[in-house]
């Protein structure tokens, strides 16, 4: 009897083991910061990123906020999370570490934030779907500069769904009507640009990638129009695929990890 007992104990922790194993969240989204470092955003809500020097993970969780709806990567010592519900902005160091908290619904000159990306100059751009125009502030929240209404502008009648910035461009998505509204980093309007039918895209400055089935392209900041891709069979059981500079990067639903392969032209 007293033999058997190793044995129901190694047994006992397989299957907690097992167990632990299978119930690790599943990722949602990743996002690549400028030096090829990976960020999982889970199921549970959490951001997290290896540590390099150890074992353990880096990881960020609020749980009175839950998930960000932007991952902002572009300035790996200064990450932007943003939860427009609550008007929140987390600033979390390379550690995934809280440095500052920014409550845009505090500042006067921001009434209904929706959108918000980093600048190039590490200034923070804000879509006010309020009085529809762009807003540069800094990481206190004191205004920079901001846009004309856009409504008058460029004739907007529906708020923009996504916010991107690229070094000397900012960029609007609207994914209803498939096209993209660029402006220059002072915020002037310099044209639309019209977008495939996608099922899935992806930003990853400069270039904002959509798939849709095998069939992939690629607009580059600072181009008029599109352009195809061809998906290599590798890439095609990839999922939130990113590319940039001819690089793609993609997660393995198998092994929740991402890959970065070459992108055919």
């Amino acid at each position: 009897m007293l033999a058997m007992i190793p044995r129901l104990l190694a047994l006992s922790l397989g299957l907690l083991f097992g167990v632990s194993a299978r119930s690790q969240p599943d990722i949602v989204d990743f996002y690549v910061d400028p030096v090829g470092k990976i960020y999982y955003l889970r199921t549970d809500d959490r951001l997290v990123t290896d540590n390099l020097l150890g074992q353990n993970e880096f990881d960020f969780y609020d749980s009175s906020l839950g998930a960000p709806e932007v991952v902002d990567v572009t300035n790996p010592f200064s990450i932007l999370l943003f939860y427009p519900d609550y008007g929140e902005v987390v600033v979390l160091d390379r550690t995934l570490s809280e440095r500052s908290r920014l409550d845009l619904f505090s500042l006067p000159d921001i009434l209904q934030p929706t959108l918000l990306a980093r600048s190039a100059d590490n200034l923070i751009w804000v879509f006010d779907s309020w009085d529809y125009k762009l807003k540069l502030i800094d990481e206190t929240g004191r205004p920079r500069q901001e846009s004309n209404d856009l409504r008058l502008e460029i004739d907007l009648r529906m708020p923009p769904d996504h916010l991107y910035v690229d070094r000397d461009r900012v960029v609007l998505h609207f994914r209803e009507d498939q096209r993209l509204a660029v402006f220059t980093n002072y915020g002037r309007f310099t044209g639309w640009v019209s977008l495939p039918e996608v099922e899935d895209w992806r930003w990853q400055a400069p270039v904002l990638f959509g798939q849709r089935g095998t069939e992939a392209w690629a607009w580059t900041s600072g181009q008029r129009q599109v352009e195809a891709r061809t998906l290599s069979p590798a890439m095609r059981n990839l999922r939130f695929l990113r590319a940039a500079k001819g690089e793609a990067w993609g997660l393995d639903p198998a092994t929740q990890r991402v890959k970065r392969t070459t992108l055919p032209k």
